[in-house]
């Protein structure tokens, strides 16, 4: 084997491993920078952990996180990308801050919840958890479909 082979095989052999560390685990939610990550559908600047939702897709090399700043940006993007591959859907706890599936999620729903593109609404794990200070005379709760019904363009 001449030096050059040989140095690539050693690079080859170095970068390997350093390949698979930025890879987003295929059945979980993605990790989200905030004030740094963007919303696939509006552009902006995701700030607030709260409101952050996720749609994992089937992409071209594997499942491939898409990340909104709020739920109605989530709801619109899927709608006007059908063909879409949907693995899983995310959303944040508003109460815990932490991820739980979409689908299973408690939607509380009220004017008086200023959501980032508002969509007033806030996902939580349950609906004890719903019954927050943000829980009006006028709110309502809603379930996952529900929810993605009364946002669907």
């Amino acid at each position: 084997m001449n030096p050059r082979s040989f140095t690539l095989v050693i690079a080859f052999a170095i970068s390997l491993p350093l390949a698979s560390c930025d890879e987003a685990p295929t059945d979980g939610p993605p990790a989200v920078r905030l004030a740094h990550d963007l919303c696939a559908e509006c552009n902006m600047i995701i700030s607030d952990q709260r409101w952050a939702t996720a749609t994992i897709v089937e992409g071209p090399r594997g499942p491939e996180p898409r990340i909104f700043d709020d739920f109605n940006c989530q709801v619109r993007y899927e709608h006007t990308n059908p063909n879409l591959a949907i693995i899983s859907r995310w959303s944040n706890d508003h109460a815990t801050l932490e991820w739980i599936h979409t689908e299973s999620a408690i939607f509380l729903s009220a004017e008086s919840i200023m959501s980032p593109m508002g969509s007033g609404m806030a996902a939580f794990a349950n609906e004890s958890l719903a019954v927050t200070p943000l829980h009006t005379e006028t709110s309502k709760t809603l379930t996952f479909t529900e929810a993605w019904q009364t946002l669907r363009p």
